[in-house]
């Protein structure tokens, strides 16, 4: 079975994947990443050249991907769009195409297309229009601030920090499942009986650690390519030096940690617990093998298998395959730049690449001067040095043409270029295609003779000679030629003989000749003479003891020398370098010493610091972290962003794979490890510093929720709460919001919610600033009650988050009605528009149903989990305040109806005195009844309005239970004694005493307005029609009446039982006395003194108005 087998862990719900049988432990996402960043070669550095990197634009293709704790989901190029306002009005615009799952669905889908919740939102009051400008703000419909360049997905832009956060995230991907792996194949190994299954297990298990270490290594290489690839992209675009060697540096110590990595963590962290320095063994005892070839010797001594080395051995190898590695990637660039507009190519022109064309021609022309003859020798131009050599390799006044002493130049700085990269058969290959073959064979006699008779039998013979030529050569080079003592390297351009005495140097492990000539301008060539040389040593070492054993062997022989080069017992003069047996501290100690000014210069750089740290181990290393993550912490601009990446990502990294050693890392002076309760680590410092600049910068809030993960739990509260306060677009809240479902622990993002949505809600109007994201605010709503409105949003994605979002809303739209009035004559009005537009135009419509069946479902798998008997309580209280929102929009669409409809207008008078009797009977009865008919219509306009209102405004007064009472008898005590439960009580106690009377005020103005109306109806019928009013108006009244009658049957009573009679009105007024009277709504408590003492007499004069109209038709 070749499958994955996926468990799912419920800590924290992350899919789990287990070996199959080809080995794959989830590192293929790393085969993606790598894809995408492109590796300079093989995974642990070696002498082969890399392969050159590709340009940052490889990143960014037309699909980008962006990678979260869980998978990799691909966005199409369409979702880059911008999302403009959908048609319905709706405030919030509807993405449909960010993030692919289903069950992340905008808050307002479907919203504005099937009506409202139930609140009808009348136009805004008078004034409402510039409400946007009196904030301060500027309407804009657009939302968010980009221009039209950058129409992109959030998060997605070409930034040197999602490649950081891909890798990471890939690595701690599989750094989890793998450990887990390997912790099952622990345990299960300790289960096993046979011995058979047994070695499986083991087997099974080394697998998995080794996917781990794998994984740990391509993760430093994936660093290290970020920064390599950034580094040429940067010098390419930009044409700048400063990014371009930053991010160089970077990626070449990274490279460097992925190089030490290979040996194990012990060779990266070197001695760091205090351990003692190891001594340099060999693999195998050179003394003991006589009759192997010098050749076979070095390579089992020094070459072998890496395990059976010494660490200080393993080390030194691989920081020299690293160093060589590096100038390697810098000899590509400069070839890639050959002849492109370059000043100062690397190489001499195709025309002249054979050996000084110009001096042979001048040579040919005095073929007959005594004084030339014999001249043309390859040693002609050290010999006539001792005269009038120039130092410059464009003025020459020397045995050689000036061209040919340019092209000499270029030739050997080339080959010293290919040396450094430890590409030494390239060099010899190229001086032998430029007529040069002579120097060719004068570089390869450091060879070792082997079993075939290929290379050199005198090799210490020939390395003691160079050694004392490029002393020699140096010395003139640094004596004779003033101008070449240019302490600050920057020349291009040397003369050939220094070249030429920097690569006799390499041949021959002379560090301080090489440390004294100019040609080493970097900190990078100092390091790799220095580390080039004490392999060097080790390997003469390795064949003096081999040749000395022979020499010994030979002796007791009786003297005869069977071996080639055994003629010699010692082949050096005592002038020979020692080196330091491994210890790269003490041997990188000659760096301080160099006359270079640049190379003591760049020494001091941060990131050179650091691999020099990693190359000496021991306590550098500790004091090297600690000091980047206090100049980190201590910075106070973006500009030293880059940096506290770079040491945040370190640090991780340690703390991943030595999390003891990492705990030992101290804090800034003045920082205390326990601050407010909390506990913190320099770890902990450099994310939340690092968080801090992510959640400043729009464009990398992707980011964000990865690091904020490393944090411990209650940094992960306050610093994700404090961020999502400032995430205002639809679509980053859904990105980082399932981001936090993916990375934090299970339930998790509902405290988080709970902190934001509370956040946003408490806060204070006067500090509203409009922030990057945020839409204009609706047409008559405060800026900083829209920001208040839109925070529900968090808590409308996911269906569990529903009975928060009840508990919130219904927070907010307390606040709203305690918020005060002032002294506007429409402030009434005013403060109830903002929660009305809330309830139409953001809570969804399913808000309470999905609440409450989350409740049913009883999961207490989250602490804090609202109970079911509190949600109802809650709903009970929404539903209270919709009731009385609904009931005041009806209440002011009757003050309009009432305002625009007048009770009184003028008969169509029909007699005009030419009638008979008759027909003035006629034309009466007709005048009266269209009179009738005309107020039926007004009456029934008014009361079908008056109605509406009173009965929405008596619904709120008999809500079931109260209106706004607090029914807390089922609930939990740690659910009332909260402090926030107590605000509620209190704030439901201050709505009800305002909203309570405003309520029954609001319904007796509505009824003794309609009874006012009514009798100017009666008034108007009177004055028109005198005597024959009474019998019309009883006819109107019948019309009106509940009780079905005939004609026959009209009577007064109809004066308090028709609804277009003034009485019922009246009587419906005194009516309102038994309702706040009632104990059972506890109305009456509402009232204070004075509001008590007015509502008695309103009840009082609707009383004596009830009398008048029951005897208006007796007069």
């Amino acid at each position: 079975n070749n499958e994955k087998i996926t468990t799912t862990d419920t800590t924290n719900r992350k899919p789990i994947i287990m070996a199959n049988e080809d080995g794959d432990y989830g590192l293929d996402a790393y085969d993606a990443i790598q894809a995408e960043l492109g590796q300079w070669g093989e995974s642990s550095p070696a002498s082969t050249p890399r392969k050159h990197s590709p340009g940052m634009r490889r990143y960014y293709d037309d699909t980008p991907t962006i990678t979260t704790a869980t998978q990799a989901t691909t966005t199409p190029a369409s979702a880059r769009r911008r999302t403009q306002g959908n048609d319905d009005g709706n405030i919030m615009e509807e993405d449909d195409g960010f993030l692919p799952s289903s069950a992340l669905r905008s808050p307002n889908a479907g919203m504005g297309r099937r009506g409202s919740v139930g609140v009808q939102s009348p136009e805004p009051p008078q004034g409402h229009a510039t409400m946007a400008e009196e904030e301060g703000d500027e309407i804009i419909d657009d939302e968010d601030d980009f221009t039209e360049t950058e129409e992109q997905l959030i998060g997605d832009g070409l930034d040197s920090y999602r490649p950081y956060h891909d890798a990471l995230s890939t690595y701690l991907q599989s750094k989890e499942r793998l450990s887990k792996a390997v912790e099952r194949a622990n345990d299960y190994s300790m289960m096993q009986i046979d011995d058979d299954d047994t070695g499986e297990q083991d087997d099974e298990r080394a697998q998995a650690q080794a996917a781990v270490d794998d994984a740990e290594m391509k993760f430093l290489a994936s660093l290290a390519s970020v920064c390599l690839s950034r580094g040429q992209t940067d010098a390419e675009d930009d044409g700048g030096n400063v990014w371009s060697e930053a991010s160089k540096n970077e990626g070449n110590f990274w490279d460097l940690m992925s190089a030490l990595r290979t040996g194990g963590l012990s060779s990266l962290f070197y001695c760091v617990d205090g351990e003692e320095i190891p001594d340099l063994t060999l693999s195998n005892d050179p003394a003991t093998m006589v009759t192997s070839a010098p050749a076979d010797v070095l390579d089992a001594c020094l070459r072998g298998e890496p395990q059976s080395a010494s660490l200080p051995l393993q080390r030194l190898n691989a920081a020299l395959g690293w160093i060589e590695a590096c100038h390697g990637r810098k000899f590509e660039e400069v070839l890639n730049q050959e002849y492109e507009g370059n000043d100062d190519p690397l190489l001499p022109p195709p025309r002249r690449r054979t050996m000084w064309p110009g001096t042979v021609a001048a040579l040919e022309q005095q073929r007959n001067n005594p004084s030339s003859a014999g001249a043309f020798h390859p040693d002609a131009p050290l010999q006539f040095a001792i005269g009038s050599r120039s130092s410059s390799p464009v003025d020459v006044g020397s045995f050689l043409n000036p061209e040919d002493e340019v092209d000499d130049a270029r030739l050997l700085r080339a080959c010293f270029m290919l040396f450094q990269s430890g590409r030494v058969e390239e060099a010899m290959k190229l001086v032998n295609d430029c007529g040069q073959p002579w120097r060719a064979a004068s570089w390869a006699g450091g060879e070792p003779l082997s079993a075939d008779g290929v290379g050199n039998p005198t090799r210490a013979l020939w390395k003691n000679q160079c050694r004392k030529i490029s002393k020699k050569m140096a010395q003139m080079v640094n004596t004779d030629a003033s101008s070449m003592a240019d302490s600050t390297g920057s020349r291009g351009l040397y003369p050939s003989m220094a070249y030429e005495a920097a690569i006799m140097s390499i041949l021959s492990d002379n560090v301080d000749t090489a440390l004294h000539n100019p040609v080493f301008q970097t900190w990078e060539d100092g390091v790799h003479a220095i580390l080039r040389s004490e392999l060097g040593i080790v390997e003469d070492y390795v064949l003096r003891s081999h040749n000395n054993a022979r020499v010994e062997a030979a002796e007791e022989s009786g003297g005869h020398f069977p071996h080639p080069g055994t003629e010699f017992d010692s082949l050096d003069d005592g002038d020979a370098p020692q080196g330091n047996d491994g210890d790269l501290g003490a041997a990188l100690e000659k760096l301080d010493a160099s006359p270079i000014e640049r190379i003591r210069e760049e020494g001091g750089d941060p990131f050179r610091n650091g691999m020099t740290s990693f190359l000496v181990g021991q306590n550098a290393l500790k004091e090297y972290i600690e000091e980047c993550a206090v100049l980190s912490l201590e910075a106070e601009n973006d500009g030293e962003a880059c940096f506290l990446r770079f040491i945040t990502h370190l640090v991780l990294y340690v703390d991943n794979v030595l999390p003891e050693f990492c705990s030992q890392f101290a804090l800034p002076t003045g920082i205390d490890a326990t601050t407010d309760g909390s506990i913190f680590s320099l770890r902990e410092l450099l994310i939340l510093k690092y968080v801090a600049f992510l959640s400043s910068q729009r464009d990398l809030w992707s980011h964000v929720a990865l690091y904020t993960s490393l944090l411990s739990n209650d940094n992960i509260l306050d610093t994700f709460s404090s961020f999502l306060i400032h995430v205002h677009s639809d679509r980053e809240r859904q990105m980082t919001l399932k981001q936090s479902r993916d990375l934090f622990p299970k339930g998790m993002d509902c405290y988080i919610l709970r902190n934001v949505v509370r956040g946003m809600i408490m806060c204070d109007k006067d500090d509203w600033v409009r922030e990057p994201g945020e839409e204009a605010a609706p047409y008559g709503v405060a800026p900083a009650d829209a920001r208040m409105m839109r925070s529900i949003y968090w808590l409308c994605y996911y269906p569990e988050h529903r009975p928060d979002a009840l508990v919130c809303a219904n927070m907010l739209l307390r606040k709203f009605l305690l918020t005060p009035a002032g002294n506007n004559s429409d402030a009434s009005e005013r403060d109830l528009y903002a929660p009305k537009v809330f309830m139409e135009k953001i809570l969804p419509r399913d808000l309470i149903d999905v609440a409450v069946d989350q409740c049913q479902k009883e999961d207490e798998t989250i602490a804090g989990t609202i109970s079911l008997p509190l949600v109802q309580n809650l709903e009970a209280e929404f539903l209270s305040i919709e009731n009385y929102l609904k009931a005041h929009t009806k209440y002011v669409q009757f003050l309009d109806a009432i305002a625009k409809t007048s009770p009184c207008h003028k008969s169509n008078k029909l007699v005009n005195g030419t009638q008979s009797k008759h027909e003035t009977e006629i034309a009466d009865k007709m005048e009266r009844n269209a009179f009738r008919q005309k107020k039926m219509g007004l009456c029934k306009i008014m009361i079908d309005s008056a109605s509406i209102v009173s009965d929405a405004l008596l619904e709120v007064l008999t809500f079931a239970g109260g209106w706004l009472v607090d029914a807390n008898s089922n609930l939990d005590a740690e659910e009332t004694e909260t402090e926030e439960a107590k605000a509620r009580s209190d704030e439901l106690e201050a709505i009800r005493s305002t909203f309570v009377p405003r309520a029954v005020f609001m319904l007796h103005e509505v009824l003794d307005k309609t009874a006012t109306w009514f009798e100017q109806i009666m008034y108007d019928t009177v004055a028109q029609f005198g005597s024959a009013s009474k019998d019309m108006l009883l006819t109107l009244f019948g019309s009106f009446d509940e009780i079905f009658r005939s004609n026959d049957d009209l009577s007064m009573d109809l004066l308090t039982t028709s609804r277009a009679a003034p009485g019922y009105w009246h009587k419906k007024s005194l009516s309102l006395a038994s309702i706040v009277a009632n104990d059972v709504n506890g109305l009456h408590e509402t009232f204070d003194n004075v509001e008590m003492e007015s509502f008695l007499k309103l009840m009082a004069e609707s009383h004596i108005k009830l009398q008048q109209s029951n005897s208006f038709l007796d007069c």
